[in-house]
Order: C-alpha cells, then sequence, then structure tokens
C-alpha cells in the first residue's frame, strides 16, 4: 500500500489537536474557518521542511501530484481537500482531485480495501497522499492502494494526526514515551537528525 506513512503529530484524544481535528470539519461559521486556517498553517510548514525527507524515503526526486483522502460519509466537499488545494502554498498547484469512493465504501467501516475508492489514471506518478486522522490507517492504505492500482509509482501518506486513546492498550506508555520529546519544526519524522 503506502510507501511511507509520516504523521505531523500526536492527537491525542480530550486533547488539543484532537479537538482541532474534529473542529476543522464541524464547528461553523468563524471558528470553522480559524481552525482551517490553523491546519493549513500547520501542514505547509511540516511539507515546507520536511518533504525532501519524504521523496528521500520513498527514493523518489520529489511528489508531483498531491491528493487528498476523500469522505466516505457522504460529506460533499470535504474541508481537507479545500485547504490542500486553496489555503497551502506548498501543495496548491499539485493538487489533483484523483480519488472517488467506491459505492458501497461506507460498508466497508474500519476494513482496509482496495476497492474502497477509485481513482483517475496515473502514469508512474510520484503522489504525496494526505488524510487528516489515522486512527486504524484503513482508509489511507485503501486510498494509496487505489492510487497504485491506477498506475502511481510511489505513493507517500502525511496525515496530520495520528489519533490515539492513552486508555487503549498500552498506548498510555507510548504517549509517555513520546512526551519525553520535546518538539521542534525541525526534527524529522524520517532521518535522526534536526533541519534547524
Amino acid at each position: 500500500m503506502a510507501d511511507t506513512v509520516v504523521p505531523v503529530s500526536l492527537a491525542l484524544k480530550r486533547e488539543q489537536y484532537a479537538n482541532e481535528l474534529w473542529r476543522y470539519k464541524n464547528a461553523e461559521g468563524p471558528q470553522q474557518q480559524y481552525f482551517r486556517m490553523g491546519l493549513a498553517a500547520v501542514l505547509w510548514r511540516f511539507l515546507a521542511t520536511h518533504e525532501g525527507c519524504i521523496a528521500d524515503g520513498c527514493a523518489v526526486p520529489g511528489f508531483g501530484i498531491v491528493t487528498t483522502v476523500p469522505s466516505t460519509s457522504g460529506r460533499t466537499e470535504h474541508p481537507l481537500r479545500i485547504m490542500v488545494s486553496d489555503m497551502v502554498g506548498a501543495t496548491r498547484n499539485r493538487y489533483r482531485d484523483l480519488l472517488h469512493p467506491a459505492p458501497g465504501a461506507a460498508a466497508l467501516g474500519r476494513t482496509a480495501s482496495p476497492s474502497r475508492y477509485t481513482s483517475l489514471a496515473l502514469w508512474g506518478d510520484d503522489v504525496l497522499l494526505v488524510d487528516d486522522t489515522w486512527t486504524t490507517g484503513n482508509h489511507a492504505q485503501s486510498a494509496a492502494a487505489a492510487l497504485k492500482a491506477a498506475g502511481a509509482r510511489s505513493v507517500a501518506v502525511v496525515v496530520l494526526g495520528r489519533h490515539l486513546n492513552a486508555d487503549y492498550g498500552d498506548t498510555a506508555d507510548h504517549v509517555e514515551q513520546a512526551r519525553l520529546r520535546r518538539f521542534t519544526w525541525g526534527t524529522c519524522a524520517l532521518r535522526n537528525w534536526n533541519h534547524g
């Protein structure tokens, strides 16, 4: 499926970032625009610093096409698509609306399936696929599988938030370890060095 998956940040249940990832889709009026602009700025800054490392991780020179994982819940205009295609300068000129939910996609639930989405044809293109949250990863991996079936050479997934619930299994231990690392924009998610 995806050649690499890179989360921008953890999104811990009941904490600020997870709340913002919910509100950018579900808030209304000026609040909705506020959260969209904030997340667009996060994605833009992250890609400006780390997209080259993501391409290196896929052994490609860069990503000529950027697309997003579409909604399977019936949302007609997904706010992530608006952000990536219009608001984020690092992706705006490369954005293509490639993926569409297949009939019955919602019935697949949280199961990864190459038949969840259909994609327009690609010809050996390297694609940067953006998703907002990664819980099980099934939607993003299904989208990556559809892109590869359509002819993509490589697919890298960048996800705004890796959703975690500290009350589940040994997740609290992972969260505690993550909190020990000090956040900086320059810390690379793929390579053990700092860009700053």
